[in-house]
């Protein structure tokens, strides 16, 4: 009876290990759908961007063409080129599957905010918008890929933007090391969120938004990066008005 007792459990242990394993692959299928849905509402931002510039260096090449001794026309349709591959280059670096990122476990957060910030840099829709970082060189690193912080980042900006689409405001972004941990903070001066809001904010497909205007996954997935790496996210209102997210990170060393 012990015998049988014991192939059974181990029959079942091998059935959890599996049912574990699709549940992995499962959450990693959603985390790159969103990254692709993300990409997707970026680049809508970035074609537009890059159409200024394009003008330009057209209108210069123009000028140089009929006037070849003003060098100055040239470096101006340089500049306004080079602008176009920093735009593109964000956007690509950020799309690629980082592979050989993802095993690691290893992200530095001041330069995933920097990373974050000029994403949405050429969003025409986030213009009305101020994104203030204090984030400090030299933390350490924390227990996620730079890819998935950069991700993490940028879903809880995009939800802080979206709630300030219509009005305006200002996003603040803050980071301090702690005792084993890495500590960030995400918030806005918009309307906030309601008790049925803040009891449903991270399940997935839920979403106040228009239809159009997100998955519903965002803050979904970032909690699942979150925990991936060891960590905790939370949401909260801020005492003089707007959301506050919370995320606590493990780091490398811890």
């Amino acid at each position: 009876r012990q015998l049988d007792a014991r192939k059974a459990l181990e029959a079942r242990l091998v059935e959890l290990e599996r049912a574990h394993a699709a549940l992995i692959e499962a959450k990693d299928q959603v985390v790159r759908s969103e990254k692709l849905a993300s990409v997707g509402r970026l680049s809508a931002g970035v074609a537009h961007e890059i159409g200024n510039p394009l003008a330009a260096i057209a209108g210069l090449l123009e000028l140089a063409r009929e006037d070849a001794s003003d060098p100055e026309l040239l470096t101006r349709a340089i500049a306004e080129t080079e602008r176009i591959k920093r735009i593109v280059r964000d956007l690509l670096d950020y799309a690629r599957q980082a592979r050989e990122d993802e095993g690691s476990g290893r992200g530095d957060l001041a330069s995933a905010v920097a990373s974050a910030v000029a994403l949405l840099a050429p969003q025409k829709d986030l213009r009305s918008i101020r994104i203030a970082t204090q984030v400090p060189e030299g933390l350490p690193e924390v227990a996620l890929s730079q890819d998935g912080l950069v991700q993490l980042l940028l879903n809880l900006l995009l939800n802080a933007a979206d709630a300030l689409a219509d009005r305006g405001g200002k996003v603040d972004v803050r980071a301090e090391g702690e005792e084993r941990h890495v500590r960030l903070v995400v918030e806005d001066d918009g309307p906030g969120f309601s008790d049925e809001i803040l009891s449903q904010i991270f399940e997935p497909f839920f979403t106040t938004k228009p239809a159009g205007r997100g998955t519903g996954l965002g803050l979904s997935v970032a909690q699942t990066l979150a925990h991936r790496a060891g960590g905790t996210i939370h949401a909260e209102n801020r005492a003089s008005g707007g959301a506050r997210i919370v995320v606590v990170l493990p780091t490398r060393a811890a």
